[in-house]
């Protein structure tokens, strides 16, 4: 599985490649992030419950729950959202910050079968997963909570965690490059 560092980097690239000219705008920047890791969320009620993996690559991890994003960030920019913020442009960055994460797991190297995600779920319960993954995995023990946190921290995870790293500073540098592309200035907007 990759982790959260690849995830946060693909959100941040995300964010500098669809954000609206002008200064940056942290509470944006901290959404594509947190949207980026959100599908990973289906830990959550796994660990609770001893078995860590059991809720994990479900419908979090679909084209479905993309669906879902999108139309929860629609109906919040419409409701609540700030006036400048169109319902259509909100519920398309959600959903492309969101998505990013099914994009990178698809491409991660899956040790554990079944190997891949249900990505079409409902429609399909199969597992999809890239011939040619890019991206390492930590192997993580499924057999409690507390076995799990500590495989993330184990000895030999030096290797994937410097490569979640890399990966994280290339997704910086891209979302870098896209900011300068567009001409964006790099001040950061301060609340008034």
């Amino acid at each position: 599985m990759a982790l959260c560092l690849t995830h946060a980097g693909a959100g941040y690239l995300v964010y500098e490649a669809m954000r609206p000219s002008g200064p940056h705008r942290v509470g944006l920047l901290v959404g594509a992030i947190v949207l980026a890791n959100a599908p990973d969320l289906d830990f959550l009620p796994g660990l609770a419950m001893g078995a860590p993996t059991a809720f994990h690559r479900g419908p979090t991890h679909s084209l479905m729950g993309v669906a879902v994003v999108a139309l929860a960030a629609w109906w919040w920019a419409r409701r609540a959202g700030p006036p400048q913020w169109r319902a259509s442009w909100t519920a398309t960055f959600a959903a492309v910050a969101f998505g990013s994460h099914l994009l990178i797991d698809y491409f991660t190297v899956d040790a554990v079968a079944p190997h891949g995600a249900r990505f079409l779920w409902p429609l399909s319960d199969a597992h999809l997963h890239a011939p040619v993954p890019v991206f390492g995995e930590i192997v993580v023990d499924r057999t409690g909570s507390r076995a799990f946190v500590a495989s993330l921290w184990a000895p030999g995870t030096g290797a994937a965690w410097g490569r979640e790293v890399a990966s994280a500073l290339v997704f910086l540098a891209a979302g870098g490059l896209a900011g300068l592309r567009h001409g964006r200035r790099a001040a950061v907007a301060l609340p008034s």
